[in-house]
């Protein structure tokens, strides 16, 4: 046992970098490092679910609203699902004027070229109301749901218009896109893929109240009995403490 642990140790000494005289001396990391270890504590064949879905309403003073959903999923079997559902409101005015916008947004132009998550609420006018939510949920089991009844296949290009405005969903760059056109009254947009995630809400008007919602899901298979890899991790890393790790 006491050479099984020396041998440990001294694979150890020769897989860190030639700086690290000391293994057991904290060192900051370079970005180049960190990316070579993202994903490492994730076991091949653990991922058994992968999902995305996005979704953009904007709704109007007068209680309408116009917006819609994409969800992208793709199992254990690398078979991809992508579908579409308007959630555009088809009820009348609630009998309230809704005034055209004459505020002006300006600038911004660079949010869009963020690398990693972007997320903008910004007004010109009063009283409006905006959120950006990006949700991550990691769960054992496939996670899969099925499709909204409500939903439709993806078949290209999808435009939602009402008088509220118009919803665009389009896949650009590998990518899903969700852009909302409110007329006067502002504009919001959703983009994920080439590693960026943008959420903007820009108002022009009053009285409005925008959501854009993005859930990124991922299902891990359950472990037989016995192969707790995380456990076994943690047990690793305990050793180190008598060291004063």
């Amino acid at each position: 046992m006491k050479n099984l642990a020396s041998l440990t140790a001294l694979l150890l000494m020769f897989s860190l970098p030639a700086h690290a005289a000391n293994p057991f001396r904290a060192a900051e990391l370079s970005d180049a490092e960190l990316g070579d270890l993202r994903g490492r504590y994730v076991m091949p064949g653990r991922i058994i679910h992968f999902g995305v879905t996005m979704s953009t309403v904007w709704e109007n003073g007068a209680g309408q609203s116009v917006g819609a959903a994409v969800t992208f999923e793709m199992n254990g079997k690398a078979q991809p699902s992508l579908h579409i559902t308007d959630l555009s409101s088809q009820s009348q005015a609630d009998g309230s004027t809704v005034m055209p916008g004459t505020g002006l947004v300006l600038g911004g132009a660079g949010l869009t070229d963020v690398q990693g998550i972007s997320q903008s609420v910004r007004s010109a006018g009063d009283f409006n109301d905006g959120l950006n939510n990006l949700e991550i949920i990691v769960s054992r089991g496939d996670g899969q749901m099925a499709p909204s009844t409500a939903s439709t296949p993806w078949s290209g290009s999808t435009r939602f218009v009402n008088e509220v405005g118009k919803v665009l969903v389009d896949r650009q760059g590998g990518g899903l896109k969700i852009l909302l056109d409110a007329g006067t009254q502002g504009a919001a947009l959703q983009q994920i893929g080439n590693g960026n995630v943008v959420q903007q809400a820009n108002f022009t008007g009053d009285l409005n109240s925008v959501r854009n919602l993005t859930t990124l899901s991922v299902g891990l298979r359950d472990l037989p009995l016995g192969q707790d890899f995380a456990h076994c991790t943690l047990e690793q890393l305990r050793a180190l403490r008598p060291i004063g790790f």
